[in-house]
């Protein structure tokens, strides 16, 4: 997918790929959903949910508004268990509004980047 600086997206981490009324049918791997503003993206954050947005600056802006106090960034996570292509750099770098870990009552990830970019930084 292709994506634009400034412009927040919708993140999830399972989209779901039926039609409506059909059988559910779900594929990690297609996370960067629909572009959508940056109040519907602040909304989302403060709601607990992800968002996904190109560009470090405007991540950070994002998750310094979601949620009082620094926002932590966080380099991709190792997978749990091996794709099939047996890759480990398949997440995106994020933010964690005021440091606080998506949960009851918390702000979700601003995501950002591209995928596997900083794969192993400490």
């Amino acid at each position: 997918m292709l994506t634009i600086k400034g412009v927040f997206y919708e993140f999830h981490k399972e989209r779901v790929i039926s039609r409506p009324g059909a059988v559910l049918a779900a594929r990690p791997g297609l996370e960067i959903g629909p572009a959508i503003s940056r109040e519907l993206a602040l909304a989302r954050v403060h709601a607990g949910k992800d968002v996904y947005t190109l560009a470090k600056e405007d991540a950070y802006r994002l998750a310094s508004q979601a949620a009082f106090g620094r926002p932590v960034h966080e380099s991709p996570h190792k997978p749990p268990a091996p794709t099939p292509s047996k890759r480990e750099d398949v997440y995106f770098r994020h933010y964690h509004p005021g440091g606080r870990h998506p949960g009851p009552g918390n702000p979700g990830h601003v995501f950002f980047g591209g995928r596997g970019d900083g794969f192993g930084d400490v």
